[in-house]
């Protein structure tokens, strides 16, 4: 950074109420740190600004200095360097409001999908939330999304009411159908490419029974339970499922029954009463006996602690992608690619079952993210915490089973690092969003972790 540079800088600095942290600060190498560690991203500035007048000052001094903005609140999805770029840290914007009668949630910009299902909790009502609660609602939702609820009520970015933001002009905007269709329709799965978003407004949906959590099985087993589990999201469409294989490191902090094990695990999430959706596992049980089962009825601000992520920052190399069709066939195949991985690192892998709502050919009218057909979308991901592991060869037969399995466009949300949108929508999508690009950013100052392509 040229003197010069960091002279502008230090005047935003000075300028904001909130903080902005520059190269050669003693805070920058933590403040600068994504999700992933493994992305080694270097912007020019880290901001957190506490209000909307920060990021008009931001977007101002971003224009004046050849500067691009992007908005990362906690830096999953994150991909690149950043080089000339000030990176925004919204989590400052953590309103929470919940109007039960109209089933709308209304949340900050900075505010986890957890902090939001807990305020949910009595209501009887549940939002399209991702299955990890640090994962950012705005994130998640304005890059198409994917929730176990999805089968049931859609992709998340269609739930999009309205988007509060700031745009490349620095004017302050509340996007709706009825203010600018075209903008909404982007925001809903074109990600952070039009603005500078401070708060979102969500349709929330019937959800006062829950059932669901995980079951584990013997890798011997896996092929069969993961043949039943695809039929099974045949025969229900509505029921939310992620079907995969796991490989356990034989570590103390890994429960006893799964410690050094490779195992077949389910997770599935019902709306409705215990006794159907007991009814839905009880199908996998009979093909084997799980070695753990977690499965439970819930209440919505519990749905983090059903599916039982891991939240903690770390270091992975990860690719994802749509797949045609699941069947008996699909499963074999996918068991012996991630054995194979496994061999060199693979540490998980699961497809998520599309279908049931996420089809809904009505979406298409007024979100990016059209009527999904694939049969599922696949995941997987390497723990880079052992120097000698090669993940790319890790990776290496999930990207051949996608490759002869390649299914119809899909969300962006689980796609890999080095992706684009061209890699999830078509060609005629993204050349649409391109267009509303130019017109309501046409220098190019708002940027993304997944650029157009």
């Amino acid at each position: 950074m040229s003197v010069s540079d960091r002279a502008a800088l230090e005047r935003l600095r000075s300028d904001l109420q909130g903080t902005l942290v520059l190269e050669g600060d003693a805070d920058y190498d933590t403040a600068r740190l994504p999700w992933n560690l493994a992305v080694d991203q270097r912007p020019a500035a880290v901001a957190t600004p506490a209000d909307v007048a920060d990021v008009q000052a931001i977007i101002a001094a971003a224009r004046t200095g050849g500067y691009g903005v992007t908005t990362q609140p906690n830096g999953h999805g994150a991909d690149g360097d950043l080089a000339d770029v000030i990176l925004i840290r919204p989590s400052r914007f953590d309103e929470i409001t919940v109007d039960a009668e109209a089933r709308l949630l209304r949340v900050g910009a900075g505010v986890n999908w957890g902090r939001a299902l807990e305020r949910l909790d009595g209501t009887g009502l549940v939002g399209l939330a991702g299955s990890n609660p640090e994962v950012n609602v705005v994130g998640l939702t304005i890059n198409g999304g994917q929730s176990m609820f999805s089968r049931r009520y859609g992709i998340p970015a269609r739930s999009i009411v309205a988007v509060e933001l700031v745009d490349a002009a620095g004017e302050v905007r509340r996007v709706t159908d009825a203010d600018d269709a075209e903008l909404a329709w982007a925001l809903r799965g074109g990600g952070g490419l039009f603005g500078v978003i401070t708060a979102i407004e969500l349709a929330l949906h019937p959800g006062d029974a829950l059932f669901g959590g995980s079951l584990a099985f013997p890798a011997r087993n896996a092929v069969d339970v993961i043949s039943a589990a695809y039929e099974l999201a045949r025969d229900v469409p509505e029921l939310g499922l992620d079907v995969g294989m796991m490989q356990f490191p034989d570590l103390p902090l890994v429960p006893p029954p799964l410690r050094g094990q490779t195992v077949a695990t389910v997770a599935l999430v019902h709306v409705g009463d215990e006794t159907t959706g007991r009814s839905y596992a009880d199908r996998l049980i009979s093909v084997a006996e799980p070695i753990a089962d977690t499965l439970t009825a819930f209440t919505i601000g519990s749905l983090a602690a059903v599916a039982a992520e891991p939240v903690d920052p770390m270091p992975n190399a990860d690719f994802g992608g749509a797949v045609d069709t699941l069947d008996a066939g699909f499963a074999r195949e996918f068991v012996d690619a991630f054995l194979s991985g496994a061999e060199h690192g693979l540490m998980r892998c699961s497809v998520r079952a599309l279908g049931g709502a996420i089809a809904d050919e009505l979406g298409a009218e007024f979100s990016a993210v059209g009527a999904v057909r694939a049969g599922g979308f696949l995941n997987s991901g390497v723990l880079l915490m052992d120097p000698s592991l090669d993940p790319a060869a890790a990776l290496q037969p999930m990207r051949d089973l996608v490759a002869r399995h390649r299914g119809d466009t899909t969300v962006p949300t689980f796609l890999g690092l080095g992706t684009t949108l061209a890699d999830a929508y078509s060609a005629d999508v993204v050349d649409r969003l391109a267009g509303v690009k130019r017109r309501v950013d046409p220098d190019g100052i708002i940027r993304s972790n997944r650029p157009l392509g």
